[in-house]
């Protein structure tokens, strides 16, 4: 019978397995999402695993242009062979699960991200397009406010696409292509 792991030893391990087996790195939010809704792990006992995780180079932060992409290092993958089987199967399975059927979300969030910053002169809206770990379509936009800030930024997911695909024919065709000439 084998000896499942309780405490802080079974949330690390839970977060090295995430890790291990996400299509590709994950946020900080993807991560915890993952882990929260799969587990019986706080928010407070997250941090506390993640932080101790990254401080000994299990995970690690990698630079990404959506910001900072978290994935599991050798010593990682090292430490999570030896003890993988203490965290029960049927908690490895609701992992798996939720990781494949979220794959194709947890890459759109990290294509499609913005930021607001705010300015001694107001606040800036900085809405980003990547493909591929390269930001294909940066544009920053004054917003009147905060509020304002945040509705444009609520609709950045869904237009995305278009305002790209809108600015890439308005600028790849020439002229008279568009007038019919």
């Amino acid at each position: 019978m084998p000896y499942f792991t309780h405490g802080e030893t079974k949330n690390k391990l839970i977060l090295l397995y995430i890790a291990d087996r996400a299509a590709a790195l994950l946020t900080r939010e993807q991560l915890y999402r993952t882990a929260i809704l799969n587990s019986e792990m706080e928010y407070f006992a997250f941090e506390e695993a993640l932080g101790e995780l990254l401080e000994d180079g299990l995970l690690t932060e990698v630079p990404k242009p959506f910001g900072a992409g978290l994935g599991i290092t050798d010593l990682g993958r090292e430490a999570l062979s030896l003890f993988e089987k203490s965290v029960p199967q049927n908690e490895r399975d609701r992992l798996d699960g939720y990781l494949a059927a979220h794959r194709t979300d947890f890459l759109r969030e990290t294509q499609i991200s913005s930021r607001i910053e705010k300015t001694p002169t107001g606040v800036m809206l900085h809405l980003m397009l990547s493909e591929a770990d390269r930001v294909i379509l940066f544009v920053s936009l004054a917003a009147a406010g905060e509020e304002q800030a945040l509705a444009l930024r609520s609709r950045w997911d869904e237009a995305a696409d278009p305002i790209y695909n809108f600015i890439w024919d308005a600028l790849s065709n020439r002229p008279e292509d568009r007038h019919g000439s």
